[in-house]
């Protein structure tokens, strides 16, 4: 009896709840998730930019976007709980090795029907966001080639007048300055938690030397006569005292370059802008042994399945990625070049022709399965490498034979 009070007693809770009218002016929220982009003492925060710049939107479509900024030492970690838990983003930003499980998982929503033929034709990039048979992306962010970086005072002070563009320049000017100066001739980030930052440490040199990561079909192909030319060429630098014995515990090579101790680095072209008070030069691209390539970033909004409304979120994702929306993130927050053509280059002018005259020469990260472990795990062994824990040799056939025995199914 005292059961079927309750079961009554929560029965007309349950009606008196459903009774209640639904404000017609209820708003619907998105939430909408991105990256760490904005300097520490730059003019504005992540959250306050894009706060700032959504609000007109939100007021004109009755809607309220959550920003969370998503700090990039835990992305990947973040996006799979919230992804697993029903608890992620409507819109998220995700870079080429994160596409392939949320793709096979079918968690990703294909954009194209959300676009008329002329808005397709505006984005520049538009065609970077198809991945395994759909437009499961919209580029938004297009750039930060990773570049050889040098300050041309040491290299003057080393007999050097231009900056190293080839692999035989770069090792000739390695030399010159062990011999001639008192200056590091090479620094990179041995020493980062993050897999990423091969984009500027372990790629080049690999593409250059005529390396691919994988097939057609997704076979792992990094364990081949490129990929070996490349290793035992990054740990001579090494033995040969050309890169600074702390690499292994530097982590953010741009600051010992700020302070005038190291000749030469790599680093992404928005970032080394920040250091003015170096006479630094640069090229956009090392010829290795095959041809000259270096990494760029074609990283993209996405539109996840659990959206509710996917059409305001299809229209959230054109109005983040509009000329005027991204000319105040570039202006602001990153300096990029321009994602459509209406847009115009607002960024250093040293950098405004990368990409008219080097497009060929930029690569962006393939997308197959497992990527990211795969990047993570060839990563700890160029480390152990480095470390002297293990032999060049060893690095591509051990992690070719995890990927293989572990990571693809």
């Amino acid at each position: 009896m005292k059961c079927k009070k309750l079961f009554a007693v929560a029965l007309t809770a349950t009606m008196l709840i459903s009774a209640v009218p639904v404000s017609a002016d209820a708003k619907e929220t998105l939430n909408f998730w991105f990256p760490t982009f904005a300097s520490s003492d730059g003019e504005v925060t992540d959250v306050e930019f894009w706060e700032e710049v959504i609000a007109p939107w939100e007021e004109e479509n009755n809607c309220e976007v959550n920003v969370e900024i998503i700090p990039w030492d835990n992305y990947e970690e973040k996006y799979l709980s919230g992804a697993n838990s029903n608890n992620g983003p409507d819109i998220g930003y995700m870079y080429a090795e994160m596409f392939y499980d949320y793709i096979d998982n079918e968690q990703l929503v294909d954009i194209d029907e959300y676009f008329t033929e002329e808005e397709k034709q505006n984005y520049l990039y538009y065609s970077l966001g198809n991945h395994m048979g759909g437009q499961y992306g919209l580029p938004v962010v297009v750039g930060n080639p990773r570049i050889l970086v040098a300050n041309m005072d040491i290299l003057s002070e080393a007999g050097i007048d231009a900056v190293p563009a080839t692999t035989e320049e770069f090792l000739a000017a390695c030399q010159a300055i062990k011999e001639k100066t008192d200056y590091t001739p090479f620094l990179q980030d041995w020493g980062n938690s993050h897999y990423g930052v091969m984009g500027g440490i372990f790629w080049p040199f690999f593409w250059g030397n005529g390396g691919e990561i994988v097939d057609e079909e997704g076979n792992l192909t990094i364990d081949s006569e490129a990929g070996i030319q490349t290793v035992e060429f990054l740990k001579n630098l090494y033995n040969e005292g050309y890169l600074s014995e702390t690499c292994t515990s530097c982590d953010d090579s741009i600051e010992p370059f700020r302070n005038g101790e190291v000749a030469m680095i790599y680093a992404p072209s928005s970032n080394i802008i920040s250091v003015d008070n170096i006479n630094w030069d640069f090229v956009a691209v090392v010829q290795g042994s095959a041809c000259a390539k270096t990494f760029v970033a074609a990283d993209s909004l996405v539109l996840f399945e659990s959206c509710e409304n996917k059409e305001l979120a299809a229209d959230l994702m054109k109005h983040i990625t509009s000329a005027d929306v991204m000319s105040q993130f570039h202006t602001k927050v990153s300096q990029q070049p321009p994602i459509t053509a209406d847009d115009t280059y607002v960024g250093d002018a040293r950098f405004e022709n990368l990409f008219t005259e080097y497009a060929d020469n930029f690569v962006s990260l393939p997308v197959f399965q497992a990527a990211a472990s795969l990047y993570d795990y060839l990563f700890k062994n160029l480390q152990s490498m480095m470390l002297g824990e293990m032999e060049p040799a060893d690095v591509l056939t051990d992690t070719t034979a995890y990927y293989n025995d572990n990571l693809k199914f």
